[in-house]
C-alpha cells in the first residue's frame, strides 16, 4: 500500500514475551476481551491511533486487550477478515468498495480518515493543476492496479478524459520518485499526503493537490464482516471508543514525544528512527487527518460512498451492483450515542 514506508513488525522479542507472558496474564486477570486488529501495512506511525490506544491503556480502559497485527496491503486486510483471523482492519474507501464488490459481506463501520490519502504531484515550473492536464502525459503511480491507479481513471473518468490518453509508470511512493519528474520521464505521480509532507520539508517545487478535489471518495475506513457486526457489535463499540479517546488525547497533546516513546514500547515504528522520533510526521498526520473525523466522531459521509462508486463504475472498476450497503453506522452509533 506504501511501498516506500514498508517493514516494521514488532520486535520479535519484545512481541513473544508481550503475548506469551505477563500481558496476556494481565488481560486475564482483569477480564479483558481479546480482539486483533490488524492494520493496512506494518506498524507505521500513520496508523498510531490504534497502536498508542494499546499502549497508552485506551483499549483497556474499554475492557479490551487488542492484539494489533501488521498488515501487508488491502488485500490482506480483506482476506483476514473474511478467514475469522482478525476482528476487523483498515484500508482504503476505494479498496473497500472494490472488495465488496466481490465480497458482499464486507462491511465498513468508521471513517478514521475523512480525506483519500493521495496527491497529484507535480513540477513547478510545469505543474499539472487539474485532472485535464494529465492528459497525453505520463503519470507515476505507486503500483499497477492498485489504489492510485483506481484512483487515476475515476480523475479521468470524472473529467471525460479516455483512459487511454494517459500513460501510466510505477514508481512507488517515495518522495525520491520526485526525480522522474525532475529528468522529464514522467509528468507528475499520485503519492501520499506523508509523501507531499516531506517534499515540502525537503523544499521541493512542488504543486499537489489532492485527488478529492475531482475524484471525493471515503478515506481510511475500519472494516469487519457483516456476521461480525451482528454477534460482536459490543467489541467493536468499544474499538471505535478507544480509537476516538485516542485520537483526542494525541490531539490535546502538547509534546507528542512520550506518545511515540510509549508505541515503541511495543512496536517497531519505523518514523522512530528519524532524528526528531517520527514527532513531525504524526503532528502533521494529526493535523491533516485525525482532527475532522475525532470532531465528527468517525462518521461517513454517504455522499463520498456515492461519488466514489458512481466513478469507479463509470472507470469499468467494478460493475454496477444491486446493493450497495458498503457502510453500516449502527456500530459507531451505539458507541457515541
Amino acid at each position: 500500500m506504501i511501498p516506500a514506508r514498508r517493514t516494521f513488525l514488532v520486535g520479535a522479542g519484545a512481541a513473544a514475551a508481550l503475548a506469551a507472558g505477563g500481558a496476556g496474564s494481565l488481560a486475564r486477570a482483569q477480564g479483558l476481551a481479546k480482539v486483533r486488529y490488524l492494520t493496512p501495512f506494518g506498524f507505521l506511525i500513520d496508523f498510531g491511533e490504534a497502536m498508542y490506544a494499546d499502549t497508552g491503556g485506551f483499549f483497556r480502559h474499554e475492557g479490551l486487550d487488542v492484539e494489533i497485527q501488521g498488515g501487508r496491503g488491502s488485500a490482506m486486510s480483506v482476506q483476514q477478515v473474511m478467514a475469522g483471523n482478525v476482528l476487523l482492519s483498515r484500508t482504503g474507501g476505494t479498496d473497500h468498495i472494490k472488495a465488496y464488490a466481490k465480497e458482499p459481506s464486507l462491511v465498513a463501520i468508521g471513517e478514521i480518515v475523512q480525506r483519500d490519502i493521495f496527491f497529484v504531484i507535480s513540477h513547478a515550473d510545469k505543474p499539472l493543476r487539474s485532472a485535464h492536464d494529465l492528459a497525453g502525459k505520463t503519470i507515476g503511480v505507486v503500483s499497477s492496479g492498485g489504489a492510485t491507479e483506481n484512483l487515476l481513471d475515476m480523475m479521468l473518468a470524472a473529467s471525460g478524459i479516455p483512459a487511454d490518453q494517459v500513460q501510466r509508470q510505477p514508481v512507488g511512493n517515495a518522495p525520491t520518485a520526485f526525480e522522474f519528474v525532475k529528468q522529464g520521464r514522467i509528468a507528475g505521480y499520485i503519492a501520499t499526503t506523508d509523501t507531499v509532507y516531506q517534499l515540502k520539508v525537503d523544499k521541493q517545487p512542488i504543486v499537489a493537490w489532492s485527488t478529492d478535489e475531482v475524484a471525493p471518495c471515503p478515506g481510511q475506513v475500519y472494516i469487519t464482516s457483516r456476521a461480525n457486526v451482528e454477534k460482536s457489535a459490543d467489541l467493536l463499540a468499544k474499538f471505535l471508543r478507544g480509537v476516538h479517546a485516542c485520537v483526542g488525547a494525541m490531539l490535546e497533546a502538547k509534546d507528542l514525544a512520550p506518545i511515540v516513546d510509549s508505541m515503541t514500547t511495543k512496536y517497531d515504528v519505523v518514523e522512530a528512527k528519524r532524528p526528531d522520533k517520527g514527532v513531525a510526521v504524526l503532528k502533521y498526520d494529526l493535523d491533516a487527518t485525525y482532527r475532522p473525523s475525532y470532531r465528527d466522531k468517525l462518521a461517513s459521509a454517504p455522499a463520498h460512498w456515492t461519488s466514489a462508486y458512481d466513478l469507479m463504475v463509470k472507470a469499468k472498476i467494478i460493475p454496477a451492483l444491486d446493493k450497495r450497503d458498503f457502510y453500516d453506522d449502527r456500530v459507531r452509533r451505539a458507541a457515541f450515542g
